[in-house]
């Protein structure tokens, strides 16, 4: 299974041996780490790179986080740093349908998360001491939250129109079909 997993570059002077323990944990655990800028970047070298207004490493930075996001069997992030940036990513992990483990330590609680309503999204609090049972529990929750791929046949008048429709509202057809299925679990619950 493969795991994408982040966190603040700006929280790595704080947190960084933390980061470290949590991605250990992960491969100790037989998942594979997909490769992501945290630790093979400096935070002053990143900052410089993207505030210089080279709109091409700006737009490289972009589109390698959201390929390796969507290439995720789940997404693992520790939010004890707030961050715009991270929560950018926790919500577009969130729009990918993604099973999305928010981890924080104790008093660094992220508020703004906990007023989702999502299935896929986990809050997860842990301490120095708890840390690995605790990504351990999360990480088991977040399985039982993965898709499961589920076709079916349409006519091809209501496949142009879910075409027409999904392409309108800026979701694919699957995301399109997906909300429409939570609206009516909503209503009907």
């Amino acid at each position: 299974m493969k795991i994408f997993f982040t966190a603040s570059q700006r929280g790595k002077k704080q947190f960084g041996n933390t980061y470290k323990k949590i991605q250990s944990v992960i491969a100790k655990s037989g998942y594979t780490v997909l490769e992501d800028d945290i630790f093979s970047e400096e935070p002053e070298d990143l900052y410089r790179a993207l505030e210089s207004g080279d709109h091409k490493k700006q737009t490289e930075f972009y589109n390698k986080k959201i390929e390796t996001l969507q290439k995720a069997d789940l997404c693992i992030f520790e939010a004890s740093t707030h961050s715009l940036s991270i929560g950018f990513v926790i919500q577009k992990a969130l729009e990918f349908n993604k099973p999305t483990i928010v981890l924080y330590l104790t008093d660094y609680k992220p508020l703004f998360f906990s007023g989702v309503d999502n299935d896929k999204l986990i809050l997860q609090e842990y301490d120095e001491k708890n840390f690995e049972k605790q990504l351990g529990s999360a990480i088991q929750d977040a399985l039982h939250l993965r898709e499961k791929r589920f076709n079916f046949f349409i006519s091809p008048g209501l496949l142009s129109y879910l075409e027409h429709t999904s392409k309108k509202e800026g979701v694919t057809k699957s995301t399109f079909i997906r909300n429409l299925l939570l609206a009516h679990r909503k209503k009907f619950s």
